[in-house]
C-alpha cells in the first residue's frame, strides 16, 4: 500500500479517534484531558488503536483497548494473525512496558505508532500522552534498544500492521549523508524546494546534507561531478587543455560557465551561452554552483 505518514493531529470528528458514544469507532476510554474533537485523546492507547486501524482502513482491530504494556498480550490472544516483531516497522505499534507486564500498579506502559523509518537506528513516531498531550511526533534513536523512552520503560516489541507489512530499514539500505551529498552535487536531487522535499522523503536531514554539500563544493573535492551549465572557478595554476600555456590573468578570477564536458576536457565560457573562453582539465576546476 502507499503509506501516508500522520505528522499532524487528527481532525476533529475523525471516527478512528472518537468513542462509539461520540459517533466514532473506538472502544477505548476517553482521554485526559479530553480533546474536544477526538475524545479518546489525550491517551496513548486511544491514539495508537485509532491510528493502527486508520492505516488498515477500517476498525478491524477495535479491542486493542487495554493498558499500553498489554497490547502485545491482547493482540496475541484476540488477533493471533497479527505478527509481533522485536524492531520498529512502518505503521506498527511500538510497545513499552513499565514494571511487570500485566501489573498496572507499577505503571501502564506506553505505545506509539511508527510513521517514518529513517534508518536502522532512527525512526519517527506519533503518539498521545495521558494527562499531557493529545498528539505529537517524536524522532527516536535506538540507543541501547529502548528507542527514546526513559529507563523506567522497556521496549518489548512492535505489532506489525498488516496493511503495510514488514517495512524496516537496515544499515545497508540507506546511504550515509556524505554519500547522498555527492549525489546532490551530481544533480540527482534537483535544486531548491524539489531537492529538499526529495531528501526529506527519503529520510535525510536536509540541513545536514546541504552542509556537507557546501563543504565539498568549497573545498573543490567535488570537481569530478562537474556538468554542463555548472558555474566553476579555475585554479590559478591551470593550463590550457593539452598544453603548457596559461590563460589570460582575468580568466582565473572570474566565475565561468561549463559549456561542454568530454571526459577530462571541459570547455568554459564567461556566459552561459557565450563563446568559449577555452578548454581546461576538469581537475583544475572548482565547482561554485550546480547549473
Amino acid at each position: 500500500m502507499a503509506f501516508s505518514a500522520r505528522l499532524s493531529k487528527p481532525a476533529a470528528g475523525n471516527k478512528f479517534y472518537n468513542t462509539v458514544g461520540n459517533g466514532g469507532y473506538s472502544q477505548c476510554i476517553k482521554g485526559s484531558p479530553v480533546d474536544t474533537g477526538c475524545d479518546v485523546l489525550s491517551n496513548c492507547v486511544g491514539y495508537a488503536c485509532g491510528r493502527f486501524n486508520e492505516i488498515v482502513g477500517s476498525m478491524k482491530y477495535p479491542y486493542l483497548n487495554c493498558n499500553a504494556e498489554d497490547f502485545i498480550t491482547r493482540a496475541n490472544k484476540t488477533y493471533p494473525a497479527l505478527k509481533v516483531v522485536n524492531y520498529p516497522v512502518l505503521g506498527g505499534i511500538m510497545v513499552w512496558s513499565k514494571g511487570a507486564v500485566g501489573n498496572s500498579s507499577d505503571g501502564a506502559g506506553h505505545v506509539a505508532v511508527v510513521e517514518k523509518i529513517v534508518s536502522a537506528t532512527k525512526i519517527v513516531t506519533s503518539d498521545s500522552g495521558w494527562g499531557n498531550y493529545a498528539f505529537k511526533t517524536t524522532e527516536r534513536d535506538k540507543g541501547t534498544g529502548n528507542w527514546g523512552q526513559t529507563s523506567a520503560y522497556k521496549f518489548i516489541g512492535c505489532i506489525m500492521n498488516p496493511a503495510v507489512g514488514d517495512v524496516k530499514a537496515t544499515e545497508t539500505t540507506k546511504k550515509s549523508n556524505e554519500e547522498v551529498a555527492k549525489d546532490v552535487i551530481a544533480g540527482k536531487y534537483g535544486n531548491g524546494a524539489a531537492r529538499k522535499a526529495k531528501l526529506e522523503a527519503e529520510g535525510y536531514n536536509y540541513s545536514e546534507v546541504q552542509a556537507i554539500v557546501d563543504k565539498l563544493v568549497s573545498s573543490g573535492s567535488s570537481s569530478s561531478t562537474i556538468d554542463v551549465n555548472d558555474i566553476v572557478k579555475m585554479n590559478a595554476n591551470a593550463n590550457i587543455y593539452g598544453t603548457t600555456k596559461k590563460f589570460q590573468s582575468w580568466v582565473y578570477k572570474r566565475n565561468l560557465y561549463v559549456t561542454d564536458v568530454d571526459g577530462k576536457r571541459v570547455v568554459v565560457s564567461t556566459s552561459k551561452n557565450g563563446p568559449a573562453t577555452g578548454a581546461v582539465d576538469i581537475s583544475s576546476l572548482t565547482l561554485v554552483k550546480k547549473g
